[in-house]
């Protein structure tokens, strides 16, 4: 069974391989940007089960799709069978499949290949996931309640003024 699917790019990497670690740790190592067909040996030898892509990002993957429809988490789930696995590279600017299909960058490490270590290291490459996450920048501003309030004015100013443009500005004051 296969996707039918073809998403361009360049061939890079093709391997039946009884670990799928091995082949996400080459796409890692390799900050792969494009994408890989995965069809597990149910889907090799009985033609059941299906396969999936996944697109990658610098190596790492962020979006999965499986033959039966199922997108993000669900694909990665169906993925997961018993090995070995046919997998192939294909480098591409444009790593394909919507953002519907997004998932954890460690989630192929985690549940198809079942490797803690290979989980954390694309977990510390993903972009967006390291210490700097933006978070902190957030919380401060949001605790700089002098600057929150200087925002808020000019806001409650701009409407008032949009409002009386409007001849609404009535309103708002009932």
């Amino acid at each position: 069974m296969s996707s039918g699917l073809d998403y361009g790019g360049d061939l890079v990497f093709s391997r039946v391989v009884t670990d799928p670690g091995e082949a996400l740790t080459r796409a890692l190592e390799s900050s792969l940007t494009g994408y890989a067909e995965i069809v597990p040996s149910e889907s090799l030898l009985l033609g059941e089960g299906g396969d999936g892509v996944a697109a990658f990002e610098d190596g790492v993957p962020v979006r999965v799709r499986h033959s039966t429809g199922r997108v993000g988490e669900d694909a990665v789930a169906a993925l997961a069978l018993p090995g070995p696995y046919r997998v192939r590279f294909y480098e591409t600017t444009d790593p394909p499949l919507t953002h519907e299909a997004a998932v954890p960058p460690d989630a192929l490490a985690e549940r198809l290949a079942g490797d803690p270590a290979l989980a954390e290291r694309t977990r510390e490459r993903a972009p967006g996931t390291g210490d700097d996450t933006g978070v902190d920048a957030v919380e401060a501003f949001l605790d700089d309640e002098t600057r929150v309030e200087e925002i808020r004015a000019a806001a409650r100013e701009e409407a008032e003024a949009r409002a009386a443009e409007l001849g609404i500005g009535d309103l708002l004051d009932s």
